[in-house]
């Protein structure tokens, strides 16, 4: 797995917070830092977010852990930077919000 395709990744996937979420609200960010805040409106709790938390939520996108109605995530995602510029075009603001709450609860559990 490329480290350069995974920082690619969390760019351009943080990049689209605030504005992409949809079950949990983003209320304060730093995209350089990749240091994000939320708040889960259903359950009435806060929860941050930081670089090691985003690395550490990837290798759960290659799961069942990942949901069934989220875009397929091909296995070499990161090894070939084509297919990684072609899934992000393909995601939509359910796959980033899942990729939270992968980095969150270890599962997504709304949606």
């Amino acid at each position: 797995m490329s480290e350069a395709n995974k920082e690619q990744f969390l760019q351009s996937v943080m990049e689209n917070f605030p504005e992409s979420a949809e079950c949990l609200r983003c209320t304060k960010w730093n995209y350089k830092k990749l240091e994000f805040n939320f708040f889960d409106e259903e359950e009435e709790k806060k929860y941050s977010v930081n670089k090691e938390k985003l690395l550490a939520a990837i290798p759960l996108i290659f799961t069942d852990k990942w949901g069934k109605g989220l875009t397929k995530v091909p296995a070499n995602l990161f090894n070939d930077t084509e297919v990684l510029e072609d899934w992000l075009c393909e995601a939509d603001a359910w796959d980033f919000d899942a990729f939270i709450q992968l980095a969150i609860f270890g599962e997504v559990i709304y949606g």
